[in-house]
């Protein structure tokens, strides 16, 4: 092999002049040294991705001023110098920066200012010359709370007007985020509560739609809340009269209309009211009916659940007057009389005055046959007696007057009769 590799070299043209030009080779070569690390010539180089420093970021904000979006820029940089000092250079020997301390609201141009802190570095160019940012003004706006209840109360309660300690907090942040709050919302559970709530609830800033609008200051963060729980009932109207009709005469009705109102309050005062009393209504000296409207005596802690200025109320008035019926003492019933018993009724001659005393409407309609004169044997003994007339009960007459309200008559047992008959007989034998 080395024979073969031999005969290639002696063949070739390298194998002539060797030495000369492994001279010219080395000579090459120092030469290329020497330039490179003396006369050290200029070459370009570029930089990617160097940030962009915004300054005056404080001195903005100082003027109620926020920037909104993007505010992360980058920059590729190209430079230019003596190779010696263009490798070394870093990202950090480079300053690209944005003065934004001077801005107002709007979309605002800020140009860059290119610095490179290597003597005899120059930048050539940059990848953008300028940045633009969103400046929005900071503001401090009065927006309405909303207290949303969820939950329902039982049956038979309901809430009444809640009271907040703030009606509209302050709200601080970029105008145009400031400007997409609708309201500051809390929630409120009412649920199943029968007592008043009294709670410091929550509140945040929301949109139109509801949803959280973030990037805002909500001033005041809790509201306290008051909410009173009513209990609901229907409470009947109890009309209220003073003095007294005309001599002779009588009230008979009396209606009111509605005679029922809707009332709410706390429950231990719906608990405790059993009826809702109207103004004085005067019958002094009065002969006829009438109709009159009157208000309500409501009292201070209950509450109409209606519109209800004023009721109707009907006064019925009628004249007193007295019907007689006369009735033979066999017309007197007896109740209640054992069968052993009989009396002398029959046998006696008289009569019983019934005197009546009623309104007109009642005893103008009374028949004879609609009152029955009776008296009670229950308790009745043999002998002569003083039997008491009645009269079945008539709950709507004024007066009742039964003339002689007592009889005497003789009470007779059958069965003492029928022994003493047995004994005579046994004693004649």
């Amino acid at each position: 092999m080395l024979k073969k590799i031999r005969e290639i070299y002696n063949n070739s043209k390298f194998s002539r002049n060797t030495a000369p030009k492994i001279l010219s080779i080395v000579f090459a070569i120092v030469f290329w040294i020497f330039v490179m690390d003396q006369v050290n010539p200029e070459m370009i180089r570029q930089l990617e991705d160097i940030p962009v420093q915004l300054v005056g970021v404080e001195e903005l904000k100082s003027k109620n001023y926020e920037i909104m979006g993007e505010r992360e820029f980058v920059v590729d940089v190209t430079f230019k110098g003596r190779r010696n000092e263009v490798i070394k250079i870093t990202k950090s020997d480079i300053e690209i920066t944005a003065d934004i301390g001077d801005l107002t609201s709007g979309d605002q141009t800020v140009l860059l200012e290119k610095k490179i802190s290597v003597e005899d570095i120059f930048i050539e160019e940059t990848s953008r010359d300028s940045v633009t940012l969103d400046i929005d003004e900071i503001i401090r706006e009065p927006i309405d709370v909303q207290i949303i209840k969820q939950g329902n109360v039982p049956e038979g309660y309901m809430t009444e007007e809640m009271s907040l300690s703030l009606q509209q907090v302050f709200v601080k942040g970029p105008e145009s985020i400031v400007a997409a709050v609708d309201n500051v919302r809390g929630i409120i559970n009412v649920n199943n509560a029968t007592t008043e709530i009294s709670k410091d609830v929550a509140v945040e800033a929301v949109d139109k739609n509801g949803e959280t609008v973030t990037g805002v200051e909500v001033e005041t963060n809790y509201i306290s809340i008051e909410i009173p729980i009513s209990k609901v009932a229907d409470i009947s109207i109890q009309p209220i009269t003073t003095g007294g009709v005309k001599q002779g005469y009588g009230l008979t009705e009396i209606i009111v209309s509605p005679d029922v109102v809707s009332v709410r309050g706390q429950r231990e005062a719906i608990n405790a009211l059993k009826f809702i009393e109207t103004k004085d209504i005067n019958l002094s000296g009065v002969s006829d009916s009438f109709e009159i409207s009157t208000e309500l005596n409501v009292p201070d802690d209950i509450i109409m659940n209606q519109y209800l200025d004023e009721v109707k109320v009907s006064v019925t008035i009628e004249e007193i007057i007295t019907t007689e019926f006369t009735y033979e003492y066999s017309d007197i019933t007896f109740l209640n009389k054992a069968s052993n018993l009989r009396t002398n009724m029959n046998e006696l001659e008289g009569v019983v005055l019934l005197r009546i005393t009623a309104f007109e409407s009642i005893a103008n309609k009374l028949t004879k046959n609609d009152l029955t004169l009776y008296i009670d044997a229950e308790d009745l003994e043999s002998g002569i007696i003083n039997a008491e007339v009645l009269l079945n009960q008539h709950n709507e007459f004024t007066g009742i007057e039964i003339i002689p309200s007592n009889i005497e008559i003789e009470v007779i047992d059958i069965d003492a009769i029928d022994e003493s008959a047995i004994e005579e007989t046994e004693d004649t034998e």
